[in-house]
């Protein structure tokens, strides 16, 4: 699953990961933009095992359940899912409070439920009353809360960028002298504090701005300044650009609205009028590779197809589209290496058998690259498509939205 998203991702960028405690309990929180990849995510960055608490409707069967408490998770339901879900969370809290007690790690997503928009929902109170109810049980156990943002470049798109963001931890322990007492106060005030500390760390537009906003930021994440950035800059510049955007001037709205308008107008991205700017990519690594490519993807295209057609189908909800499209190719392809394993040392001698797992794995990869290069080639090509005139109309418009961005502090 690592290689998988190391292949779907351009970058996985993270930063203060360190915030999470190497050893003992803690409990993370984090919103919830990309269904089930989000918690993929954190468990292949983080360094030790994370229990993950997961929407209820996803353990359909028994084989399904038995699968993911293999790794780690766990259902919560939502009240919405009818009467019959109002008990159910009774054994997942109590297996929550135990993990913590045992000094597990547990991440919950407080959100309820996974959403694309550029806003965080407010959070439900469960996760937090296990947090409180554990220190209950032990006050001496030192329980931190970690905050944690997940930002996504585009939620569906391959060759993408994402951004995990941890904040510094919430102790909780100070807390607990208000439960007894009050304890609707007590987890009014945790809870409301988790939010304020995740929103500090994702891309969040309020209700009104989420597609202005995502234009704006899509934007920034094509020009140079963005592309050369480290992660901790290119984090705090995102969320910079988040917070300032209520405020920009209607004029500098106009002019970005303008240009998306332009853009689907001319049937442009704003990658290709980047790249019709940029030092000219070479047609030629294109044609020199091809035979590699067609060897590589006939060898290896075959599971892939397969995903795909998969996610296009099945997928209702476009937050679940890259997690069943990267989980499918990812199980795909090692069903199809090894069957392509175990025909070829079947029917061909050893060394021939091996020769040909080489060149289908080695060829596979570079074909990878190869589409890589080619996407980026083609952006550039269709850029330099537009009439000079509109180009540079569009160019105009762009370097005035990145003027209004680096302006920004």
């Amino acid at each position: 699953m690592r290689a998988a998203l190391g292949l779907f991702y351009k970058d996985i960028l993270q930063h203060n990961l360190d915030h999470i405690p190497s050893n003992g309990a803690a409990l993370l929180v984090a919103n919830h933009p990309s269904s089930l990849m989000d918690a993929a995510l954190l468990g292949i960055l983080l360094k030790r095992p994370v229990h993950f608490f997961a929407r209820g409707d996803i353990f359909i069967n028994p084989i399904v359940t038995k699968i993911l408490h293999a790794l780690h998770m766990h259902p919560v339901h939502n009240h919405e899912a009818g009467r019959h879900t109002i008990g159910a969370n009774d054994d997942t809290f109590e297996k929550a409070i135990t993990l913590l007690l045992n000094g597990e790690l547990v991440l919950f997503f407080p959100e309820g439920t996974s959403h694309i928009d550029y806003r965080l929902w407010a959070f439900r109170k469960g996760a937090f009353r296990i947090a409180l109810q554990t220190i209950k049980r032990n006050p001496a156990l030192q329980l931190p809360i970690v905050p944690i943002g997940i930002n996504y470049s585009h939620p569906t798109h391959i060759f993408s960028t994402v951004w995990v963001h941890a904040g510094p931890p919430i102790i909780t322990n100070t807390i607990l002298q208000a439960y007894p007492g009050q304890p609707a106060m007590a987890l009014n005030q945790i809870t409301q504090r988790a939010f304020s500390a995740v929103q500090q760390l994702v891309v969040d537009a309020g209700k009104e701005s989420t597609a202005l906003l995502f234009q704006a930021l899509d934007t920034w994440r094509n020009a140079s300044a963005a592309l050369n950035s480290q992660s901790k800059e290119s984090i705090n510049k995102e969320l910079t650009i988040s917070r300032a955007f209520a405020n920009w001037p209607p004029t500098d709205r106009e002019n970005l609205a303008m240009y998306h308008k332009l853009l689907g107008e001319t049937g442009t991205s704003d990658a290709e009028i980047v790249a019709a700017s940029a030092p000219k990519l070479s047609a030629s690594p294109l044609i020199i590779g091809l035979p590699a490519a067609i060897i590589g993807w006939i060898l290896n295209s075959l599971p892939l197809l397969l995903a795909r057609k998969i996610a296009d189908n099945k997928v209702k909800r476009f937050d679940f589209y890259t997690w069943i499209l990267v989980t499918s190719a990812a199980l795909l392809y090692i069903s199809w290496f090894t069957l392509m394993g175990i025909l070829a040392f079947s029917l061909l001698p050893s060394w021939k058998a091996i020769a040909l797992m080489f060149i289908a794995f080695s060829t596979g990869q570079y074909s990878w690259n190869y589409f890589a290069y080619y996407k980026a080639w083609k952006k550039q090509l269709d850029g330099k498509k537009l009439p000079l005139s509109r180009l540079t109309e569009l160019t105009e418009k762009r370097n005035r939205i990145l003027a209004t961005i680096n302006g920004l502090s």
